[in-house]
């Protein structure tokens, strides 16, 4: 691939950055699969990946439709995806006012293909009811009515029916956006410029059988990256001539995460778009290693890898956010190296999965072949192993009983979760165990009135008020903060974050690393759950990512794919991350230390005394003057601080991260395509500086 030199000093230009080392022309007299591979690992949490919305078009879920309009009589009304219809006898001209017309019949519907696939089989019924049979009889028309509201300014398109409900008409406040006659093969369709906030009028008078499909179709949205390209002559270069993302061969990307990548496949080309994996479904986003890419390739000769460590954490209530204060934590940051003493308090919560009809072969249930649940006298002999080994590391063992699970469906039942939990706590008596009734506590609450069980309601306060004390009842516990351990599956996530919310600066709390399902799981895993090393030493995602990086270094084909033997450089690294930390006071306020240690603890577990590292902050001091993130926004600052880390002058930089807007989920960028851009631009100005100023490369391989 030829160097598009020019591309890159506008880019970098543009920002008032130009790179003198950066002119060594487009001419190779060396070939580039000669010279060793030049390595960026950037590590965190899910920022680091893709996030930016790509697509300018979007299909809008009808959640906005409410309010039929005319009321309908007898309807709730007020929820998602309804709207009113009318059906009157006979067929009508165009320009018909049938405002002024006394219908047959009257309905509240639920619009959206969507609905015919509800989560659960046993979903109580909707208030809202499909098309009445007089509308789909012959001689009859019907008339959806309702209001709307849009999110986002812009142009939008209206998809209403499919098959026979696609000869309709449709109005927004009066002005034709959809036309399809009977028999017409294409519809005429009539863009309409909407305001978000404001709630609109619509009306779709069906010209034969009418149906539940429609479809609103936002155009050119602003905050996408196609709206970008299409607009900023500085971006333009992402597409080629015939209007198709390019790739870049010489620009490989690497997942390195063992949950992200879970089917460890080589990298892939630099692109537009994200590259599932494990038979995920493609999220239409991308990441600020897009244009960190493309500069780092046009200013190397030699081939780029681009090594992400990060995660969308499949299991719910994880997320993709990891912490520093525990996840990352490396270790010289005061991980105790001699595991002195134990756990002084086990929280283990299991059933559900024992009690859920499984069917052979599901990965979530690991019993006896051609049993469908775990039988309770399984769960009785399971519990006993389960017992005897939290009970030897000398803590307080609390169990949970098992959380309402429904009956199940005809033919699949469901275990008896109250039998499961009789045996429990009879083996908790004998086995000096705390019962802690859970089971008893969403009975009392009437949480669980639905069939999904995770439907518990709040359980944190009782289960954070069963943890103190059993700890204030302990004779002796671990100095200076004691440690407690949750063990369990997906009920334990619904409360493990308001659990180690409510325990900060009162007890170091853990979750086990993986969910565990059943007891079948805890048969399996108990030993490494309960292992010490795993939590103490220092975090899980430092070892992953340490162990992952020496992997590549060692065999460059595992990431690089085609991988010639040129070699390998590992040349700059990273860090974008702190979310987590920032709703930690603890955490928050060791942040500097622990991000100090992780620095000088990769570069001595690499081999890489002077490895160049920039440190992304978070957000910036206007949005959040104070409080956790700020104080994390400050170190993250300091940290890249010549005067405050004389050790790191030169050779560590920390940068501003953007304030894209918030998008109510915890993300810093909000998504902004934009703002990804300009991260990634950088990230990539900002570690060429730091490689001039570096006299020698970092870990190298032959």
């Amino acid at each position: 691939m030829k160097r598009t030199l020019s591309r890159a000093l506008i880019l970098i230009a543009s920002a008032g950055f130009v790179l003198t080392s950066i002119a060594r022309a487009d001419e190779q007299t060396n070939p580039a699969d000669a010279r060793p591979i030049k390595v960026f690992v950037l590590a965190g949490d899910e920022n680091v990946l893709d996030q930016g919305v790509i697509r300018s078009t979007q299909t809008t879920v009808l959640d906005s439709f409410q309010e039929p309009q005319p009321p309908v009589a007898g309807a709730k009304g007020g929820g998602s995806r309804r709207a009113g219809v009318a059906v009157y006898k006979g067929v009508f001209p165009a320009g018909t006012d049938f405002d002024a017309m006394k219908p047959e019949i009257t309905a509240e519907v639920t619009l959206g293909e969507e609905i015919k696939r509800p989560r659960l089989k046993q979903q109580p019924k909707s208030t809202a009811e499909a098309f009445p049979d007089l509308s789909q009889q012959a001689g009859y028309t019907t008339v959806m009515r309702a209001t709307f509201v849009v999110e986002e300014p812009g142009q939008y398109e209206f998809h209403p029916g499919s098959g026979d409900s696609a000869f309709n008409v449709t109005l927004v406040e009066g002005q034709e956006v959809y036309r399809r006659e009977v028999g017409e093969k294409q519809a005429k369709i009539t863009p309409i410029e909407l305001k978000p906030g404001q709630r609109y009028s619509i009306k779709t008078i069906y010209l034969a059988k009418p149906g539940p499909a429609y479809e609103i179709i936002i155009l050119d949205r602003p905050r996408t990256l196609e709206s970008i390209v299409a607009h900023d002559p500085a971006y333009a270069f992402l597409k080629n001539k015939d209007g198709k993302w390019t790739t870049r061969e010489d620009v490989i990307v690497h997942d390195l995460h063992p949950i992200l990548n879970n089917t460890k496949a080589v990298g892939h080309p630099l692109q537009v778009g994200d590259v599932p994996y494990g038979g995920a479904q493609p999220r239409g986003m991308f990441g600020a290693d897009l244009m960190f890419g493309q500069i780092m390739g046009d200013h190397f000769q030699e081939p780029v890898l681009i090594v992400r460590f990060a995660t969308y954490d499949p299991i719910w209530f994880q997320r993709g956010s990891r912490s520093l204060g525990k996840d990352y934590l490396p270790p010289s940051a005061g991980g105790n190296p001699d595991l002195a003493g134990n756990w002084d308090v086990i929280h283990y919560n299991c059933g559900v999965w024992d009690a859920s009809y499984r069917e052979d072969g599901s990965k979530y249930y690991s019993g006896r072949k051609g049993d469908h649940t775990t039988s309770v006298a399984d769960y009785e002999a399971n519990l006993r192993v389960l017992f005897a080994k939290m009970k030897k590391t000398g803590a307080t063992v609390i169990f949970s009983s098992t959380t309402p699970v429904w009956a199940g469906e005809p033919g699949k039942p469901n275990a008896d979760v109250k039998q499961f939990n009789a045996v429990a706590e009879k083996l908790a008596k004998e086995y000096g165990v705390i019962f802690e009734d859970l089971y008893a506590e969403v009975i009392r609450t009437g949480a669980n009135k639905t069939n999904n069980v995770h439907d518990v309601g709040n359980l944190a306060p009782h289960v954070t008020k069963t943890i103190l004390d059993a700890l204030a009842k302990r004779e002796k516990s671990t100095k200076p903060l004691p440690r407690v351990l949750l063990i369990g599956d997906s009920i334990t996530g619904t409360y493990q974050g308001g659990v180690m919310k409510s325990l900060d600066g009162k007890a170091v709390c853990y979750k086990n690393p993986s969910n565990g399902a059943c007891s079948w799981n805890g048969l399996k895993n108990m030993d490494y759950w309960l292992d010490l090393k795993i939590y103490l030493q220092c975090g899980q995602e430092y070892h992953e990512l340490i162990d992952g990086l020496r992997r590549i270094l060692a065999d460059p084909g595992a990431a690089y794919p085609g991988y010639k033997g040129q070699g390998i450089e590992l040349a700059g690294f990273i860090w974008f991350q702190g979310l987590v930390d920032s709703h930690s006071p603890s955490m928050a306020a060791d942040y500097e230390k622990n991000l100090t240690c992780l620095i000088n603890d990769i570069r001595k577990d690499l081999n890489a005394p002077k490895l160049p590292v920039v440190v992304t902050a978070m957000s910036s001091k206007a949005q959040h003057p104070e409080g956790p993130l700020a104080k994390v926004y400050q170190a993250q600052l300091a940290v890249g601080d010549a005067a405050k880390h004389p050790e790191f002058a030169g050779s560590v930089v920390a940068i501003e991260c953007g304030d894209g807007p918030p998008d109510g989920k915890g993300m810093p960028l909000g998504g902004n395509p934009k703002t990804y851009l300009e991260l990634g631009r950088n990230w990539a100005q900002t570690m060429l500086k730091l490689l001039s100023a570096t006299p020698a490369p970092s870990t190298t391989t032959p």
